[in-house]
């Protein structure tokens, strides 16, 4: 008795030769160095985005120096726009500090007697 011959199987798959990339701390830390710039008047809020920026942002350059990740470029953006979000949230710290008790319609009043 004669069989068929055999029909032809699915073509093998590719194996994986690494993984994929694990660039999500360094796309991440951007994010949020991006989203601490504007709410660093509030510095409770854009102070802590850029410390959590940050720290997510060397996290993500240590998986790009290791060879997990391919985003440097990304991890180094967030780290810069966390610093930068940083500095806007501590100047305006310092600026609360110092004008506190700055009275601007007093200054007016006094300019305008002066004049």
């Amino acid at each position: 008795m004669a069989y068929p011959p055999p029909a032809y199987g699915p073509p093998p798959g590719q194996q994986p030769y690494g993984g994929q990339p694990q660039n999500g701390l360094g796309l991440t830390s951007m994010i949020l160095g991006i989203v601490s710039i504007p709410t660093a008047c509030c510095p409770y809020i854009g102070g802590v985005l850029g410390i959590i920026g940050l720290v997510f942002g060397f996290l993500g350059k240590k998986k790009v120096d290791s060879g997990l990740a391919n985003n440097r470029g990304i991890a180094i953006a967030g780290i810069v726009t966390s610093a930068v979000g940083i500095a806007i949230a501590i100047l305006f710290i310092i600026l609360s500090v110092a004008l506190q008790d700055f009275d601007v319609q007093r200054w007016v009043e006094e300019q305008q007697q002066n004049a």
